[in-house]
């Protein structure tokens, strides 16, 4: 199934669109816009169509170009606070953008700019406007979108073959570079195609390196649980697995059902232990200092920032650190950063400017107990691998982890 072609709105219908109220904007209202019900041939509009939005219409200081989606995106679920001091947002909502928009939302509320009530009003609405529309506006998974590419197939083949002695040992660098390339060659055939299957993917929410690589290109590497080494598999589950990769296909299931149920319990053993180890970690009062001479060298990622907001960076005087928020985290980001941290407090408390104002704001005096989010991590990790048995490869630079003095 194509994607429909996008439009402009007219003057009209851009008058009618920015003249509906809030109480307005009903499921009903949703579904009368956008969607193809009641015999009608095609839908008035598609969330994708462009309009153009006077300024100062909703927090707008300039014209701009923007969709009806994001328009009623913006107009019923952004809360008032948050367009007020970040304006009116003109962007696709894909998961990794909306989970910036929403730490800066925790942002403001943990800094009392925004309620929780209104936190929450935000996502109940959103609820509401995502889950009732989602079965008339969401694309699905048809048929066109998941049958095998033949030039995908074709350049399969000829890698195995290129590749058949790293497959027979298990290289998992071999893995790695045999997956990227189909993979990379069936995204831009199907964009090529215009089918609006994609989308699910593009948006973030599935994994294209998971479920349309395994549903229609190459199992490619999977774990054997037996000696641990890794099986690089050509079938699919459209056209088939091979009868001598069915053995191996098997693993799969038993990969995802261990790790959901032995991992599973080895993390559960692992959060008591950490909480026994870590129950008598508390804060010393709001704003002590401990008068450590010592600070932690490290750099602040951009896509890890917000874990950094309300800890202390040393920059000038170690006793006089800065706080870090959003209006200044930027001056620090990608920088080699002096960082107060527990590691170096001598107090028989963390002290205040060790631990950051994070805890302070959230009533927590036991931080110690906190720790045990890392066998969480685990946890979730292991569940996920019921669903997702990709091996996944990193590129480690040991130069980032080890520096000269």
């Amino acid at each position: 199934m194509a994607i429909a072609p996008a439009k402009k709105l007219t003057s009209l219908e851009t008058k009618e669109i920015l003249s509906l109220t809030r109480d307005e904007i009903t499921m009903e209202k949703i579904r009368e816009l956008f969607a193809c019900y009641m015999g009608n041939a095609a839908p008035r509009f598609n969330t994708y169509d462009s309009m153009i939005l006077p300024a100062r219409t909703l927090y707008n200081n300039e014209t701009i170009m923007t969709t009806i989606g994001r328009y009623i995106t913006n107009f019923v679920i952004m809360p008032i606070k948050f367009l007020n001091k970040y304006g009116y947002v003109n962007i696709p909502l894909t998961k990794k953008e909306l989970g910036k928009i929403e730490d800066q939302m925790g942002d403001m509320v943990l800094n009392d700019e925004m309620s929780v009530k209104e936190y929450a009003a935000y996502l109940d609405t959103g609820e509401w406007l995502g889950m009732g529309s989602a079965y008339f506006l969401c694309p699905t998974m048809d048929y066109d979108m998941n049958v095998p590419i033949p030039e995908v197939i074709a350049k399969r083949d000829e890698l195995f073959d290129k590749y058949k002695e790293g497959i027979k040992r298990g290289d998992s660098a071999v893995a790695e570079k045999i997956e990227k390339e189909v993979t990379s060659l069936a995204k831009k055939k199907i964009q090529e195609k215009g089918n609006e299957g994609y989308d699910f993917f593009a948006s973030g929410v599935g994994k294209f390196e998971n479920n349309y690589k395994k549903t229609s290109i190459m199992a490619g590497a999977v774990e054997n649980p037996y000696t641990h080494k890794l099986d690089i598999l050509k079938s699919n589950y459209i056209d088939g697995i091979d009868p001598k990769e069915f053995p191996k296909f098997t693993n799969l299931t038993v990969v995802g059902g261990y790790s959901r149920g032995v991992e599973t319990q080895k993390s559960g053993y692992e959060r008591k232990k950490i909480d026994n180890a870590m129950q008598c970690v508390t804060l010393d009062d709001d704003g002590s200092d401990c008068g450590t001479n010592y600070a932690l060298r490290t750099i602040i990622p951009e896509k890890l920032k917000n874990l950094f907001l309300n800890r202390y960076v040393v920059d000038g005087d170690i006793h006089n650190p800065v706080l870090l928020t959003s209006e200044n985290i930027d001056k620090y980001t990608n920088k080699e950063i002096l960082l107060r941290s527990p590691m170096f407090c001598k107090g028989d408390k963390i002290c205040s400017k060790c631990a950051g104002e994070l805890f302070y704001k959230l009533g927590v005096k036991n931080p110690g107990l906190l720790n045990d989010t890392m066998s969480g991590v685990l946890m979730n990790a292991s569940m996920k691998k019921f669903h997702d048995a990709t091996v996944k490869f990193t590129d480690i630079k040991i130069e980032d982890y080890i520096k000269k003095r």
